[in-house]
């Protein structure tokens, strides 16, 4: 019965140290090391398109700020110079029924342009008057 026993724990035994051996088979993990590293860039977004707004007066324009209006040609004239030296490409562009000249500092097709423009023009005390017109052709 001894010899029995002892033959029962060998196989017990070789039974587990197989088992040890899968355990240790399982956790190793082999580990291909990388050749070369590739970094990607991300590509530049695509500048928007610049619109170019002539800052000036365009005869051919629906919308024009009018900084003021004078009943004597010269000194529509001379306003104007004075406002073309400080940057504007402003000019006196009418007379109307009334015989007024009206000096316009700049103008534009489009209403919302013309509205932020009025806007910033506003900020400036003397140009605090100023305002749209509109001409329909």
């Amino acid at each position: 019965m001894k010899s029995r026993n002892l033959l029962v724990l060998v196989i017990l035994l070789a039974l587990v140290a197989c088992k040890s051996n899968e355990k240790e088979e399982d956790l190793q993990v082999e580990v291909a090391p990388q050749d070369t590293v590739q970094i990607v860039e991300a590509p530049e977004p695509e500048p928007e398109p610049v619109v170019e707004v002539d800052m000036g007066v365009n005869l051919e324009d629906k919308y024009f700020l009018i900084a003021d209006t004078y009943t004597v040609k010269a000194f529509a004239e001379s306003w104007n110079k004075k406002y073309q030296q400080r940057g504007f490409k402003s000019a006196v562009i009418m007379r109307n029924e009334d015989g007024y000249y009206r000096l316009a500092l700049q103008s534009f097709n489009d209403f919302d342009l013309a509205k932020n423009a009025l806007e910033v023009l506003r900020q400036e005390e003397e140009l605090n008057d100023a305002w749209i017109m509109i001409i329909d052709k």
